[in-house]
């Protein structure tokens, strides 16, 4: 019969104060063992393992596994396998056992230092000024220090703006600790917010962009911008016009060495007044036609053309008009003997005031020659009046409209010829009516027919005078 033999791995090691299982298999010449209790001697002798050898019986590969602990020595132990109660199997069951030493665990890394937060801070650039539209002249330098207080090397920091673009926009910490990015600030004049995050840390700091030079001159009218270099004007009323100076972005900036002045006669410039950076203009429109103000300031001058158009309700409230009028029928005098007629002309100008819509009041003079027919011959008259008349237009602002008419005054009447001076000098009643058309906003032609009652003292109504007349007037 073939003796045993064993197989087993000559070298198995394990890292104190673990395990490690140790397979072994057992052969009668070819034929694996089954059911054959084996014994592993030497095990027991390991420092801190068992306290005893182990004991595997064979399976049907003829296989058996021992547990071995081993304990907590690191070093070499021979292992041999047996019969229980008997010799080892042979010189090649020898297996070496090594324990090897555990290795200490990693000592952990330091903890990292926190972002300080009273350290932490943006240290230049803070409150800078810079023109609208452009970089800032300086760059934004943000510091990041620990809670140890020295520079926090590697931090990774966002940066945005509010009314501007920050560059870069994420940036890392160098050695200093420090953070410089470049700001371009907005079109729009005001302040813009740059914010920092450092981790959950937040950082601000506020820069200015302020207002560039003047590129142009904006005019306001009522608190409405006035487009188009236009203005027209339809009332009397006095105009009010708000005077700035913006950049080339439209942003306010400082009006000086302001100018204004007006041409033409439609339009007066009566006041300009500097207040809060800025100029008011005060205008008054005189009469219907075009006009133009030129402005000038901070280096920009600009020009505005001014249309007045007046409707005849809105012309000046003052007018100087003159007629001429036919006196060709009229009733002769009572109180010259003989006298059949009385013709003639004359010339009259005057002052119109308007009180009231329609209604005016006139104080002017005339003067005229008339001749007085008589049955013995003609007689040359010199007619001088003062009077006063109102009027009242049925139509008012209307292209033609009627009027009537109502005043007094007082007259002159005398003659020289054929060696006798006589004369009249008392008052006269007058009324009638007529049309007044208007030929532009301030010019108007008048006709009027008229009744004078002429009057003396001693003999009262002595006369009645019909004048025709066609006159015209002009708005002030």
């Amino acid at each position: 019969m073939a003796p045993l033999r064993v197989i087993v791995s000559q070298q198995i090691a394990a890292p104190a104060g673990t395990a490690a299982d140790v397979p072994v298999q057992l052969y009668r010449g070819t034929d694996p063992q089954p059911g054959v209790e084996l014994l592993l001697r030497g095990a027991g002798a390991i420092p801190g393992g068992a306290t005893q050898d182990p004991v595997a019986v064979t399976d049907w590969r003829g296989v058996a596994t021992f547990r071995v602990l081993a304990g907590n020595t690191p070093g070499t132990y021979r292992l041999t396998v047996a019969m229980p109660n008997g010799p080892p199997l042979g010189p090649t069951t020898r297996i070496d056992f090594i324990t090897t030493a555990v290795a200490a665990p990693p000592t952990p890394p330091p903890p990292r230092p926190v972002v300080s937060d009273g350290l932490t801070r943006f240290t230049q650039g803070a409150e800078l000024h810079g023109t609208a539209g452009n970089a800032l002249p300086a760059p934004l330098v943000l510091e990041v220090r620990d809670t140890t207080g020295a520079p926090f090397v590697g931090q990774p920091v966002v940066f945005t703006a509010t009314g501007g673009v920050v560059e870069p926009a994420v940036a890392t910490t160098d050695r200093s600790g420090m953070v410089r990015v470049r700001v371009t600030l907005g079109e729009r004049a005001g302040p813009v917010i740059v914010g920092a995050k450092v981790g959950t840390l937040t950082r601000t700091a506020t820069v200015y962009a302020d207002p560039g030079l003047a590129r142009a001159l904006v005019l306001e009218r009522g608190g409405a911008p006035l487009g188009g270099g236009q203005l027209t004007l339809t009332s009397r009323d006095t105009v009010v016009l708000r005077v700035t100076a913006r950049d080339a972005h439209g942003n306010r900036t400082a009006l000086d060495a302001f100018a204004a002045t007006t041409t033409g006669r439609a339009v007066e410039l009566r006041s300009t007044v500097m207040a809060d950076s800025a100029a008011v203009v005060t205008l008054a429109p005189r009469r219907s036609g075009t006009g133009e103000l030129e402005l000038s300031g901070s280096g920009v001058r600009t020009r505005v053309s001014v249309t007045v158009a007046l409707t005849r309700g809105q012309q000046s409230a003052w007018a100087i008009g003159a007629r001429s009028a036919w006196l060709g029928s009229n009733h002769p005098w009572i109180a010259l003997p003989n006298l059949t007629g009385v013709s003639g002309v004359d010339w009259s100008v005057f002052g119109r005031r308007a009180l009231v819509a329609g209604l005016s009041l006139a104080l002017g003079g005339a003067a005229g020659s008339l001749s007085a027919d008589r049955t013995t011959g003609n007689v040359s008259l010199v007619l001088v009046e003062g009077y006063g008349r109102a009027e009242l237009s049925l139509v008012p602002g209307g292209v033609v409209s009627p009027v009537l008419g109502l005043g007094g005054g007082a007259y002159r009447l005398k003659s020289a010829d054929g060696g006798q001076t006589f004369y009249h000098t008392n008052t006269f009643w007058s009324g009638g009516g007529g049309v007044d058309v208007a030929v532009s906003p301030s010019v108007t032609l008048e006709l009027r027919i008229e009744r004078h009652w002429m009057r003396d003292t001693n003999q009262g109504h002595v006369a009645t005078l019909w004048p025709l007349a066609a006159g015209v007037r002009a708005g002030l």
